[in-house]
């Protein structure tokens, strides 16, 4: 009998996961590139702005959030359902419930719910680049010393220009928004740079070198330390320089008075023990909640208001008017800049703090999500987000992270690794290779 011999053999084992590995690879450039989309974007906010309204182009601005719907439904494809994930698996359900409990709590128009799930959706970004450095990339870290470079520029030149998009306004879908608005603190400008906000222009100096000081020699990263304070002085931005002096000191003690110890190690357990940031909002609130700080020093005035208003006002307007928020969230957006969108204008509140605005958000589920962040640094591999976890702990007490995407986004990154596990496909690949084994023994 004549043996048919097939023209198109299926593939084998090591074949198929070659495949796989190519199609990780191409989702892992894709994904870094729109990361860089949204650094770049956060970086020249005002330019951008400015430019392209002046060109009557301003919808261009928005590009980079309707590719990270991509990144959502690779999210949920890649990592929740086709690696099962459960900590995947919540938060992309968490999020489409956060989404239709905002639509309803708020009384959402289609733009403000839009305007929800751009605030959201950034952090997906991050999260799906799980397992991946992507510093490993030239065109990333050339593209994020580019960036570092023109924000500590804009921020250094700032005092001694006076930039032409200062305080202009630009419109998008009938909004009035204005670009780099002039703020103040104790009598002091607060220059945004190229950014046009302070905040996010220091944010640009700090985490980009953050990503990307185990790449760079000793010397360039001493070097670099004045140009960096510099800036960030400027810009005021005290969570910035919290964070920086915090990094510096655990430089100065691995790198140069103790280079003998365990780098990983201390990063892993640094990342870990950051985790006690967390409730310290709840603690100054019982510690300090009443107290006029303002007493002490005008520059804790902010603190303060913190502490008195922005973290409580929430559960207080929630508790009035929808109580079945403070367990399962008001929704994606609420107490966040989608909600001046709606009817609901007149109770939002600046939220600054990333854990407690994203629970009001989304309720209990959050929680649980949570723990998953918190077994993070205990499946990493990769510096960079070792450090970025104890420095974001640090830094979200006083920030909320949406808003600018590109802290979104790092947030997302720093924690992606979380999804690291023995994953049933994984499982099942090891049994088709063990089977081929046996097969290609017994021929």
């Amino acid at each position: 009998m004549a043996t048919t011999i097939d023209a198109f053999p299926a593939r084998t084992t090591v074949q198929r996961n070659w495949s796989t590995s190519m199609n990780q690879e191409l989702a892992n450039k894709l994904l870094a590139g729109l990361f860089l989309m949204f650094a770049f974007r956060d970086t020249l906010t005002a330019v951008l702005r400015w430019a392209l309204a002046l060109t009557h182009l301003s919808p261009l601005w928005f590009i980079p959030d309707l590719l990270s719907i991509g990144a959502f439904g690779y999210f949920a494809w890649h990592i929740a359902f086709r690696d099962r994930s459960p900590f995947a698996i919540l938060l992309v359900l968490n999020t489409i419930t956060a989404a239709m409990v905002g639509y309803i709590f708020m009384s959402e128009s289609p733009f403000a719910l839009i305007s929800s799930l751009k605030l959201f959706f950034p952090f997906y970004v991050g999260l799906a680049l799980c397992g991946s450095d992507i510093t490993q990339y030239k065109f990333v870290r050339y593209m994020m010393i580019g960036l570092m470079i023109a924000s500590i520029v804009g921020l250094i030149a700032a005092p001694y220009f006076d930039y032409p998009w200062t305080g202009a306004e630009f419109e998008n879908f009938g909004n009035s928004k204005e670009v780099g608005r002039v703020w103040w603190i104790d009598g002091v400008v607060r220059y945004g740079g190229l950014a046009g906000d302070s905040t996010m222009a220091a944010y640009m100096v700090v985490f980009p070198y953050l990503m990307l000081f185990h790449r760079i020699p000793k010397w360039l990263n001493l070097a670099l330390w004045p140009v960096i304070y510099w800036a960030i002085h400027i810009s005021t931005s005290r969570s910035a320089m919290l964070v920086a002096v915090c990094f510096a000191l655990y430089y100065l003690a691995t790198e140069i008075l103790m280079p003998s110890l365990k780098k990983y190690d201390i990063e892993r357990n640094l990342a870990k023990w950051s985790f006690l940031c967390v409730p310290i909002p709840f603690v100054l609130i019982a510690v300090l909640g009443g107290v006029d700080l303002s007493e002490m020093s005008s520059s804790l005035f902010s603190l303060q208001d913190r502490i008195n208003n922005s973290w409580q006002l929430p559960f207080t307007y929630l508790s009035d008017l929808f109580p079945a928020g403070l367990f399962v969230g008001c929704g994606l957006g609420c107490f966040s800049y989608p909600m001046a969108y709606t009817d609901m204008a007149g109770y939002t509140v600046p939220v600054d703090n990333f854990y407690l605005s994203t629970y009001l958000m989304m309720g209990v589920p959050w929680l649980v999500f949570m723990v998953g962040m918190a077994i993070a640094p205990f499946r990493t591999k990769i510096r960079s987000k070792l450090v970025m976890i104890f420095i974001l702990n640090i830094y979200t007490i006083t920030v909320q992270c949406y808003g600018p995407s590109f802290a979104t986004i790092s947030i997302g990154y720093a924690f992606s690794d979380m999804f690291l596990r023995g994953k049933p496909w994984q499982r099942r690949a090891r049994h088709s290779t063990d089977a081929d084994a046996d097969a290609a023994i017994a021929t």
